[in-house]
């Protein structure tokens, strides 16, 4: 330990608050600090800029530490300083007990950080936080890329030493089978918004009968599946409108999903919204009657769980932690390959009278409020920077 009381952690991630593009990552770390921040000294590195943007964050003063919101302090990189030499800099100053890491892919803020903690004179314990990116499913998406910057990492012993955050068993497995079934793996599933824990599901609208309004919060991605979403609602019978609430950050896959919507029945009208700002995100889950994300994958999927606080359904894929939801009322989770199955199940929202919609309500609030209430959650995520069991 430094000679202080409180344990100091110093975080390493491409982006951070006030950004919202860069999606779960970003909510994950950002919950994680607002928990632990009554214990533990939270110093944040990261970008002065939002994901895909060259914009430094207005009102924000970079190259300096700053007291942020969620109780941390954080240090905005500028582009021109974003380097090496700023990177060792911050390592040298900051007398640390911990060092926690976003990430698998990042230079600046994962590979820069463990080659440089190697070089100094003192052993500093390093956690990193998978956040999903050894899932098969996200291992296809530049796979060469990421086989070739593997085999570095292992040649480079670059993970040596470190400890892996992964959120359940099945990140944990991905883990041991990326990198060696002897790695050290703690386990934490992601902590849920703070402000989040006690939402309402009172002044919901009643739901319109034979009529249904879908929501999907999401960047427009393949990992997504954004365009599998689309082709769910050819069959869709009743009036239907689609909101789509997301980030483009792939102009081909976009395209492809506008020239989908003119497979689509007149009666389901699609929006594409853009990006939802964080503040509106509760407003726009509690006005529509299901979520709606046939993802490839997640390891957590913080959208699902702040949909089910607001009372409102999920449909979702079978490729997240969120399962058997269907026997809590709380939503849906079906098998990716059956896509007739998510149209069906659309039809069957759609007919259900409001009564019997009500009851999902109340099932996806208490499914929400089951796990935020979960008292083992904060003791896990504590856990990660310990060098105990």
């Amino acid at each position: 330990m430094a000679s202080h009381d409180r344990m100091k952690v110093l975080v390493f991630i491409d982006w951070f608050l006030p950004g919202d593009k860069a999606g779960g990552p970003v909510r994950s770390c950002a919950n994680l600090i607002e928990h632990l921040n009554a214990d533990i000294d939270f110093y944040v590195v990261t970008r002065d800029t939002d994901y895909t943007s060259d914009l430094p964050y207005p009102n924000i003063k970079s190259n300096t530490w700053l007291r942020h919101t969620s109780g941390a302090m954080v240090y905005y990189i500028s582009k021109d300083k974003l380097n090496k030499n700023t990177i060792l800099g911050l390592l040298k100053d900051n007398p640390v007990d911990h060092v926690y890491l976003n990430g698998i892919w990042s230079q600046p803020f994962t590979v820069w950080p463990l080659e440089l903690i190697k070089s100094l004179d003192r052993k500093i314990p390093v956690t990193l936080a998978v956040r999903g990116m050894l899932a098969p499913s996200a291992l296809k998406i530049k796979s060469w890329k990421k086989r070739a910057f593997l085999m570095f990492a292992k040649w480079k012993s670059l993970y040596r030493n470190v400890t892996f955050h992964a959120t359940n068993e099945k990140e944990a497995g991905e883990v041991r089978a990326v990198f060696s079934e002897h790695a050290v793996v703690k386990i934490a599933a992601n902590l849920p918004r703070k402000g989040n824990t006690n939402l309402s599901v009172a002044g919901r609208a009643s739901k319109n009968p034979d009529c249904l309004s879908v929501v999907s919060v999401a960047r427009i991605a393949p990992e997504k599946n954004t365009l599998g979403a689309i082709r769910m609602l050819r069959g869709v019978k009743c009036n239907t409108e689609v909101n789509l609430w997301g980030t483009v950050y792939n102009e081909k896959y976009f395209n492809l999903c506008k020239d989908e919507l003119r497979t689509l029945p007149s009666n389901v009208k699609v929006n594409f919204c853009g990006s939802a700002q964080a503040e509106m995100v509760e407003s726009i889950l509690r006005k529509s009657d299901v979520l709606l994300l046939p993802t490839l994958g997640e390891n957590f999927g913080h959208i699902i769980l702040e949909s089910l606080q607001c009372g409102t359904p999920v449909l979702i894929s079978d490729q997240t932690p969120w399962r058997n939801l269907a026997s809590h009322q709380a939503g849906w989770d079906l098998p990716l390959e059956d896509e007739k199955a998510f149209t069906e199940q659309l039809n069957a929202i759609a007919a259900m009278p409001d009564h019997e919609f009500q009851n999902w309500v109340v099932g996806a609030k208490t499914t929400a409020e089951n796990y935020t209430n979960d008292s083992h959650l904060l003791v896990a995520n504590s856990k990660l920077f310990t060098t105990a069991d």
